[in-house]
């Protein structure tokens, strides 16, 4: 099985309204901890506006974490709700050099959670981070996390599983369009309630659902119009980078 077949199954469960429950199992950028916009609400408005509810979407990311940390919880914040399928985001605190966990460490527990999710039937769906504010990040940490976001990649692609390259589109608005990258991040290693809707935007799109906002056209809702525009604008600009696969 290949990236694209892990998203087409996914899919078409959706499609066929069969009930899914989706788990996000993360760290801090998992972790439902700002006022706004999350990622993962907006993924979950997506396929609530596209299909109905047809989903249950649960979210057991806890800030700090390493994959280490996802495994020791596995049985609580996993097993416990019998997903269907399964948001893996882990790695900024793997690759802080003061946590000491190697790189072949890291690769062994991306393999083990997709063993275990694999066992209960669960489609895993691996992603990279947005890119850091390297200013504020001490060099010896960005030098290991881009190795480790390569990990994640590899890992994706050796168990077949799906992956969302965040970090592929960030980084080029991190290099070329800093004026855009900055106003989307809380600190240099989490994005704000801006960035959440823009990942969010992504992430709908790797599973052809599209959030929108109740009521919009209404003329007793004047709230909800221009809502997405930003986050609409920053994806356009992150899909003109022709360099991108």
């Amino acid at each position: 099985m290949n990236n694209n077949e892990t998203f087409s199954l996914i899919k078409e469960r959706v499609k066929s309204e069969q009930k899914i429950r989706i788990l996000a199992f993360g760290s801090s950028n998992t972790e439902r901890i700002l006022p706004g916009m999350h990622w993962f609400d907006v993924f979950d408005l997506a396929i609530g506006n596209t299909f109905g509810r047809v989903h249950c979407c649960i979210n057991t990311g806890i800030g700090g974490n390493t994959s280490k940390d996802l495994l020791d919880r596995f049985e609580d914040d996993a097993v416990f709700y019998k997903p269907h399928m399964a948001f893996i985001t882990v790695g900024g605190n793997d690759s802080n050099p003061d946590r000491n966990l190697s790189e072949d460490q890291f690769k062994a527990n991306l393999m083990e959670l997709f063993n275990r999710f694999n066992k209960m039937d669960c489609k895993v769906v691996y992603q990279t981070y947005y890119a850091p504010i390297h200013e504020l990040c001490p060099d010896a940490h960005m030098e290991k996390f881009y190795r480790y976001m390569e990990i994640i990649r590899q890992t994706a692609k050796e168990t077949g599983s799906g992956l969302i390259d965040h970090l592929v589109r960030w980084e080029y608005l991190r290099k070329y369009h800093p004026k855009k990258h900055l106003p989307l991040m809380q600190d240099g290693m989490h994005v704000n309630r801006r960035g959440n809707m823009v990942m969010g935007l992504d992430i709908s799109r790797h599973f052809d659902v599209k959030a929108n906002i109740p009521y919009a056209n209404s003329v007793h809702d004047t709230d909800g119009r221009g809502f997405w525009d930003e986050a609409v604008e920053i994806q356009k600009l992150m899909d003109s980078n022709s360099s991108q696969g």
